[in-house]
């Protein structure tokens, strides 16, 4: 008799843990390599380095340099649907967006100005070496 109970009790313990999605982004799948020795890609090598790459994601990506470690952004503009204006531009340590001037810290991928609800989209990266590979 008291296994139902525990059993309800378990059940109804239960909470869906969800991550919410980003409604202006669309989900985009891409697996992208680059060669850090590559002169085109120096910048990265250095800490404080940032690239925009046009190759993967929705409207290309935002490589930044953090202490060592490649982070990598999408390079559209998370608060709103993807439009000609909605590519983020690299402004030394932040990304802004020229639809209304959002500006994204590229350490962390937070907005750094007021209205934004999103951050920057995240993407993996895995280092070996000079190899890079940034995935989705």
């Amino acid at each position: 008799m008291k296994y139902p109970f525990f059993l309800a009790l378990l059940l109804l313990s239960c909470t869906k843990n969800s991550v919410e999605r980003n409604p202006y982004l669309p989900e985009t799948r891409f697996d992208q390599s680059i060669n850090l020795a590559l002169p085109a890609f120096d910048n990265l090598n250095y800490q404080g380095g940032s690239l925009y790459w046009a190759s993967g994601g929705i409207k290309g990506l935002l490589l930044f340099n953090l202490a060592g470690n490649i982070m990598a952004w999408e390079a559209s503009c998370p608060n709103h649907v993807p439009s000609s204006c909605s590519t983020v531009q690299i402004n030394g340590v932040t990304a802004s967006c020229s639809c209304e001037d959002y500006q994204y810290s590229l350490a962390t991928g937070q907005p750094l100005t007021e209205g934004a609800t999103y951050s920057l989209l995240f993407y993996r990266v895995q280092q070996n070496g000079t190899a890079l590979r940034i995935y989705n």
